[in-house]
Formats: C-alpha cells, structure tokens, sequence
C-alpha cells in the first residue's frame, strides 16, 4: 500500500494513528522532532505526509513544515493532511476553509480527537487523488 510519514511530537498519538494506517497495510513512519522532519521526509519519499501542527517549541510548526516542503522539489506536490488538536488548544477554527498556496499548503485539515473511519476515508481520498508533476 502507501508510505505515509506521520510528524507529531506526541509518541502516543502518532503511535496510535499509525496502528489504524499499518492496519489498512499503509507503511508508516513517525517523525517526533521538527529538527529531523525535513531530511525524513525527502530520504523516505512517502505517498502522504500527515502533520500535526502544535509542537513544543512552537505552536505553528506545522504550518511551517507544511510551507518547507512546498520549497523542496523532491517533495512539492506531496499531498499534506494536518491532524491537530490546535483549535482546542487556540480556539480558531482552523478547517478545510482556511487552506491555501501561501499560508497553509495543505490538502485537508483533521481536528483531533478524530473517528478512525472518517479519518481513513480522508487518507484513502489523498492517496487516491491525482498528483501534479
């Protein structure tokens, strides 16, 4: 099936969201540091990046990766789903709506704590969906 790296500095809630993906037979790898993100990223070339966006350091992380690897040629058009909890946390109501190029370069946004079948449906839908050269 896919590879998928997963990037949240929670061990448990990546631990967790990649049973549900290897249970599917998806290939996960788990990123919990931003300093090794990056290289991960480029060295395992995976189908999907799923991200989360709150990290010790800083609250906006992910949205930062998310902006780094649209400069990366090797890992541009990598489809990028947020998984975060950032609205419990910051009630902002960060959503699908609020995806753009610039400032958030994703292609879906999931809040946590998620259904496993909605968020399955969402992975299978990145997966599925036609990547730009």
């Amino acid at each position: 099936m896919a590879k998928i790296v997963i990037v949240d500095d929670d061990v448990d809630c990546a631990k967790n969201t990649a049973a549900v993906l290897n249970a599917k037979g998806h290939e996960t790898t788990l990123v919990h540091s931003m300093d090794t993100a990056i290289q991960t990223i480029i060295e395992k070339r995976p189908d999907l990046l799923i991200l989360d966006v709150m990290f010790p350091d800083n609250p906006v992380a992910g949205f930062d990766l998310a902006r780094e690897v649209r400069l990366h040629s090797e890992i541009k058009n990598l489809p990028i789903l947020l998984l975060s909890g950032v609205n419990q946390e910051f009630p902002m109501g960060f959503s699908d709506s609020d995806i753009d190029t610039d400032w958030m370069p994703v292609q879906h946004f999931i809040e946590k704590p998620f259904k496993n079948s909605d968020f399955l449906k969402s992975v299978a839908k990145l997966l599925a969906a036609p990547r730009k050269p």
